[in-house]
């Protein structure tokens, strides 16, 4: 268990429980609730470990570990950027049996603040071409002036297996993660409800870019 309860960042692919499913099935608002490290003691039932940021039934979220009548979730709504995650009472949240992921379900263009990802289908029949690029700084107007936004990119051929795939970004060609360098650019990819979520090891750019998140598929 993470310290303090831990539960406030995007799903982690590379390590960690299996992430799942689930739908919020409790009537009226369910209310996120804070981590150990935003309020001693949470989460809890009490009112100070309560979150203004709410979910309401029928919405849609990732799901990770659990800790005792909690679920650590993850949540991003049709419209705007923002992605979040946190605590939600275990009790108010169904999960469901992840559907098949075909070939076609990969395709488009994903977008989340500061990163884009393309998926196409590859050149060999059951393959799909990843490229994407991602930023850090370009939402501080200041670091903009000053020509401090870091950048990344990523590409890769790969063979996805149902709703996950991974590469590396190897010297010459697109490799298996087992087999990238220590500083090779590793990406991890999981198709999830509505969303494609994205972890890397910090490696696929300048300082602090990341494609780590939950984006959305563009229309």
């Amino acid at each position: 268990m993470p310290a303090k309860n831990e539960c406030r960042r995007t799903p982690s692919l590379s390590e960690g429980p299996t992430l799942g499913f689930g739908r919020i099935v409790a009537a009226g608002r369910t209310a996120f609730v804070k981590d150990g490290l935003a309020q001693n003691g949470c989460p809890a039932p009490s009112a100070e470990c309560r979150e203004r940021a709410y979910l309401v039934a029928g919405d849609p979220v990732i799901l990770g570990e659990r800790n005792g009548g909690y679920v650590c979730a993850s949540y991003r709504g049709a419209k705007g950027d923002l992605a979040r995650t946190g605590w939600l009472p275990a009790e108010a949240v169904a999960a469901e049996p992840p559907p098949s992921v075909a070939l076609d379900d990969w395709l488009g263009t994903w977008t989340q603040a500061e990163g884009r990802i393309q998926v196409k289908r590859g050149d060999k029949p059951g393959t799909l071409s990843v490229t994407g690029d991602a930023t850090w700084g370009l939402g501080d107007p200041e670091r903009v002036k000053r020509g401090g936004v870091n950048l990344g990119e990523i590409s890769g051929t790969v063979t996805p297996a149902g709703d996950g795939a991974s590469f590396a970004m190897g010297e010459n060609a697109t490799l298996p993660v087992a087999k990238g360098g220590e500083y090779d650019c590793k990406v991890w990819l999981r198709r999830v409800g509505p969303w494609l979520v994205v972890e890397d090891n910090l490696a696929c750019g300048g300082m602090n870019v990341t494609f780590r998140g939950v984006y959305r598929r563009e229309p």
